[in-house]
């Protein structure tokens, strides 16, 4: 990242009370230490996606004293999401930031977050990921069985995922009943692939790479995504309504590899975490107003936005909610006394 780019992200961290300036320069030394960190995002799309990554750059150097060096690899270069976990656990990369269903390969535990219904407010969803369930619970414990240690702070939220029909198809969705007949993307997540089931839709899975084709030529008609990322990649522009039906989120989380971060120096952990958690509070503040920024842009689109009556919100309740029947199998494959903590906590 050039220097420019870099006061910019810096002076945006001071102005929400963050300070990462004023401190006395320090003679350059030799890094010990060398995290490569790689993700699928650009600086592009940081207008759009809110990562906290560079900022997590700045502020880890500095914790450590210069001791680590944070090596980003943006874009995917090194892989795409199914990817870059396996080159953390054999050791060729240290860490990587990917969506929280696309790590439910690695840690199935992750699945229960993607549970319809389960938070009612982006706050509280928030409120969750800082809080100590995560780290006490199996969201750790089983990654970590894997070579995965959480990084607490390093959360990429996009907020709720909203769900947006084709232009082509030309509808207004505000029940489960007006899926009837939509082909509905979905990703290889199991829960996602059930809530779609059991409404009057059909799933169909298809790759994030193809999805602006497929509903621009009808493979698929609807799709329930994070408002940022169909941003980024113009997804948006193939869409011609939107339902804010606020059913679950679109979400990243930061893994590292746990033998690579477990013996660095207790003070260079440290440092790490201390850069996470700041980056985070960058990272809510900025999203939010990207948020609006988007759906200003929609709007002047000619994008229809749709929120839902309670009455609305209710079916949709009734017909793909936590406690339909339906559920139990997954709830006991993945931890139903776990989803019953996350469920009180929302």
């Amino acid at each position: 990242m050039n220097e420019s780019k870099r006061k910019i992200i810096v002076g945006g961290l001071a102005a929400i009370g963050t300070s990462i300036v004023g401190f006395p320069a320090r003679a350059q030394k030799k890094h010990e230490f060398t995290m490569v960190f790689a993700h699928t995002f650009s600086q592009a799309s940081e207008k759009y996606v809110a990562t906290g990554i560079d900022i997590f750059k700045t502020l880890a150097e500095k914790y450590t004293d210069n001791r680590l060096l944070v090596d980003i690899h943006e874009g995917g270069k090194l892989g795409g999401q199914n990817v870059l976990p396996q080159k953390v656990q054999q050791g060729a990369i240290q860490a990587c930031q990917l969506s929280m269903q696309n790590f439910t390969p690695f840690a199935e535990s992750f699945n229960l977050l993607d549970f319809p219904f389960i938070f009612t407010s982006n706050d509280r969803f928030e409120r969750f990921l800082e809080s100590s369930l995560i780290q006490n619970s199996l969201l750790s414990s089983e990654p970590a069985s894997k070579g995965f240690t959480i990084l607490p702070g390093l959360w990429a939220n996009a907020g709720f995922r909203v769900f947006g029909v084709s232009k082509k198809t030309d509808r207004i969705v505000k029940t489960p009943s007006d899926l009837k007949g939509l082909k509905i993307r979905v990703t290889s997540s199991r829960v996602e692939q059930q809530a779609i089931a059991l409404t009057s839709g059909s799933p169909v899975s298809i790759n994030w790479a193809e999805t602006y084709q497929a509903m621009q030529q009808g493979a698929c008609d609807a799709l329930n995504v994070g408002l940022g990322p169909l941003t980024a990649t113009k997804i948006h522009e193939t869409i011609g309504s939107v339902t804010r039906i606020n059913m679950n989120f679109n979400a990243h989380i930061t893994v590292m590899s746990k033998k690579w971060f477990d013996g660095l120096p207790k003070e260079v952990q440290i440092g790490i975490t201390k850069a996470a958690n700041e980056a985070w509070v960058y990272q809510k503040t900025t999203q939010k107003k990207n948020d609006e920024q988007m759906w200003k842009e929609w709007a002047s689109a000619g994008i229809k936005i749709i929120d839902l009556t309670p009455e609305e919100r209710k079916a949709w309740i009734s017909t793909i909610g936590p406690n339909r029947p339906e559920w139990l199998p997954l709830k006991e494959k993945y931890g139903s006394t776990l989803l019953e903590q996350i469920a009180k906590f929302a």
